[in-house]
């Protein structure tokens, strides 16, 4: 057993693991896109539902934004998000993802199979929040920012 102390772990140690954890991200929505033909919506959306119902989230009747809003200041971590503009015309701006990082380690391109999946988790996780369905479509994902069309049924 290992008793690593947090003070023990190194700039190594998080790069080993930044590298390990990209390789299984990049695998994990690659067998995925390959099984479902491409068609991983269904796939992302019931994890995000799933994963949806176990956070420490209690929202009466929310708006979109209001959802936005608590996932961004949840996720903070790895992403900064906002949601812009107004009825049909609403867009989420990624200033910030995590997993464009993991793109540009694996030497991925950005809007493909790990996006689309990661896309429709978090379209799960919002249809779960707000009780209605949503979706998202990628309008542009590259350079620093991605810009996706969000619509709510």
């Amino acid at each position: 057993m290992n008793t690593l102390n947090a003070a023990d772990v190194t700039l190594e140690d998080h790069t080993t693991a930044l590298n390990e954890v990209s390789f299984l991200m990049d695998i994990f929505a690659a067998t995925i896109d390959n099984i479902m033909g491409g068609a991983t919506a269904p796939v992302g959306r019931i994890a995000g539902r799933e994963m949806a119902r176990k956070l420490p989230i209690n929202l009466d009747n929310p708006a979109l934004e209001d959802v936005i809003e608590v996932l961004a200041a949840r996720m903070k971590g790895g992403f900064a998000f906002s949601l812009e503009g107004s009825g049909e015309d609403r867009e989420l701006i990624f200033d910030r993802c995590a997993l464009r990082d993991v793109c540009a380690l694996r030497g991925l391109q950005t809007g493909t199979a790990l996006c689309h999946l990661f896309h429709s988790y978090f379209d799960g996780v919002v249809n779960e929040l707000i009780c209605r369905p949503v979706k998202t479509d990628i309008i542009s994902c590259d350079g620093p920012q991605c810009r996706l069309k969000i619509r709510v049924q």
